[in-house]
């Protein structure tokens, strides 16, 4: 089982179909949340196109979940097949439990409480554009950065979650190389 990781898309169609064409053999994708509006603050790039990438998503054929992200509406569900509006998801893959957020809401600390509470080993957010893999007190937070609007100079990215070689990376989009990779405990 391969979930390929999106966060932070922000309606730009060019750098989602350069992610997805990296991680397309996934059998599922995850997108932490802001998929469409590019945000108060960030800057409408050339490649903003979110009734394009809209039309793109629908057409891919395999599940995708999302949580909800601070840009995104209920108009944007409109737009797309998937149900974009839920700020929390949870998905189980044998004894793993990922808990799906945008991460704009819950510190680190309170993840780590509700894992207690809920069982969940890897948690899954956005939010910042800054990729991220890191251990604390037995569950994995993982942020696969944003493939088009990456802050603090990181590169473009995309996140997968390789069950099969029990691995998580975070890959460049712009070569492919991988950024940062951990075991799945």
């Amino acid at each position: 089982m391969k979930i390929g990781l999106f966060s932070d898309t922000h309606g730009d169609l060019q750098a989602f179909r350069q992610a997805y064409e990296i991680i397309k053999d996934a059998d599922l994708f995850m997108h932490s949340g802001d998929l469409f509006y590019h945000g108060l603050f960030n800057l409408i790039k050339e490649t903003y196109d979110p009734l394009e990438l809209s039309k793109f998503i629908n057409g891919i054929k395999k599940p995708i979940i999302y949580s909800k992200g601070n840009c995104d509406s209920e108009v944007d569900q409109l737009a797309v097949d998937f149900n974009i509006l839920d700020p929390v998801r949870i998905f189980y893959y044998e004894h793993h439990i990922i808990y799906l957020h945008h991460g704009h809401k819950k510190k680190d600390e309170e993840i780590i409480d509700l894992s207690k509470k809920f069982k969940f080993n890897i948690v899954m957010s956005g939010h910042t554009h800054i990729y991220r893999i890191e251990k604390k007190d037995n569950v994995i937070f993982v942020n696969p950065g944003s493939p088009s609007l990456p802050m603090r100079g990181n590169s473009p990215s995309i996140g997968l979650i390789d069950f099969d070689s029990n691995k998580i990376n975070i890959i460049n989009i712009k070569d492919n190389s991988i950024l940062l990779s951990t075991d799945i405990c």
